[in-house]
């Protein structure tokens, strides 16, 4: 997760925020002692909000006395672009059980990277990639932020990936994000407020990508009409 300076008199947020995102990638928790040191954080502060954070279950402490992530952030995650999710889910399983790949939706996070909204895995496949929702990489790098760029009106310095991309209607990228990876992914239009998006998939052959290409731009289309139409727009 890229640094940023907070807004003068959000200190307290930024800290806050900076403990659950290094929390996210502590899969055997952490104690105060540890979030301190690793934060650079004063101990009393870091333990008012861990306090906090327990009385909304955003986390929860285990009997060794090391915090985790708990359930209160996956109630409130729901409600993120919650009919976006429900809609997409019953096209992403049978895209992922057609293909044997890993199918995601992106979304951008800023003008630099887009993130995994996210992820479902085929049911019916020994071997598949696996990768978290909010995974985030740089937009011009893989096929999702490739597609995302794709959609958007052209410029004169768009690279030749993007110009190509919305020449064919998907982009498609090997090794740029996972090694031995390929990835297609096709924009998905969306009414507002919704954000930009695409819908796309992940690979362990790489010689299958321009095979499932057309599957990916179908499933693309079917997601956005489903979701203008669920929204009333014509």
């Amino acid at each position: 997760m890229a640094e940023r300076t907070p807004p003068t008199g959000a200190q307290t947020i930024d800290r806050g925020l900076r403990v659950l995102w290094h929390l996210a990638e502590q899969p055997e928790g952490a104690n105060l002692a540890t979030l301190s040191r690793d934060l650079g954080m004063n101990r009393t502060a870091v333990h008012r909000l861990m306090e906090t954070f327990r009385a909304h279950d955003f986390v929860r402490r285990d009997e060794n006395k090391r915090f985790h992530l708990s359930y209160g952030l996956v109630q409130l995650a729901s409600h993120v672009d919650h009919d976006l999710h429900r809609i997409a889910y019953p096209l992403m399983a049978e895209l992922a059980d057609s293909t044997g790949g890993t199918v995601h939706i992106m979304s951008p996070v800023d003008d630099e990277e887009v993130q995994a909204i996210g992820v479902v895995e085929p049911r019916n496949t020994p071997v598949h990639l696996a990768f978290r929702t909010g995974h985030r990489h740089p937009i011009g790098r893989g096929s999702g932020g490739i597609a995302i760029l794709s959609s958007r009106p052209p410029r004169d310095n768009d690279p030749a990936e993007v110009r190509e991309a919305r020449r064919l209607g998907y982009a498609i990228s090997f090794e740029q994000i996972i090694p031995g990876v390929a990835g297609v992914s096709a924009p998905v239009a969306t009414p507002p407020p919704m954000p930009e998006a695409c819908l796309g998939i992940s690979l362990m052959d790489r010689r299958a990508a321009e095979t499932v290409a057309p599957a990916v731009v179908r499933a693309a289309e079917e997601l956005s009409s489903l979701l203008f139409s669920h929204r009333g727009h014509r």
